[in-house]
């Protein structure tokens, strides 16, 4: 059973999860797959059966959208494809503090994709590659859930930033 009905994914959430690919921040598992957050303070479970992923992520618990560990699942399953060119694009995506740019644009994650933009070296290719991701997504027929698997804390988050 596909919801192909969900909440569309901001883009955004796509350069997260290319972080994530890119930091090498996913631990898959037999019917489920933990990802790291980009600053390296929570895991999130992402569970998988058949075409439903469910993620305990504030996107996907509270938005109802795919959030970005979900993204992340599906390119290292394969489900999304990364072309032949973006090997070395990805190492733009390394060690991104997504969390600490999103709080500095007041999470306006457009803001805080504009600032990485500006400061790559190729801002074009790495738009354009996002949106082949991005387009993929939109036409993966799979169904979208939050799920309450306890988060993973790894680190006391610093509550003064």
């Amino acid at each position: 059973m596909t919801d192909t009905t969900r909440k569309q994914t901001p883009i955004a959430k796509v350069y997260e999860a290319l972080s994530a690919i890119a930091d090498n921040r996913i631990t898959m598992r037999d019917t489920d797959a933990l990802v790291t957050s980009s600053n390296y303070s929570k895991r999130y479970t992402v569970r998988i059966s058949d075409d439903l992923y469910s993620s305990n992520d504030n996107a996907t618990y509270w938005q109802h959208y795919a959030g970005y560990p979900i993204v992340a699942v599906l390119i290292k399953q394969g489900k999304l494809v990364l072309p032949n060119h973006s090997k070395e694009l990805l190492a733009a995506f390394k060690d991104i503090n997504w969390k600490k740019l999103n709080l500095a644009y007041k999470n306006n994650y457009d803001q805080a994709v504009s600032d990485f933009l500006n400061r790559s070296a190729q801002p074009d290719q790495i738009k354009q590659l996002v949106q082949v991701i991005f387009d993929q997504l939109n036409q993966l027929p799979f169904s979208v859930k939050g799920n309450r698997a306890k988060l993973i804390k790894l680190v006391k988050e610093d509550s003064s930033k």
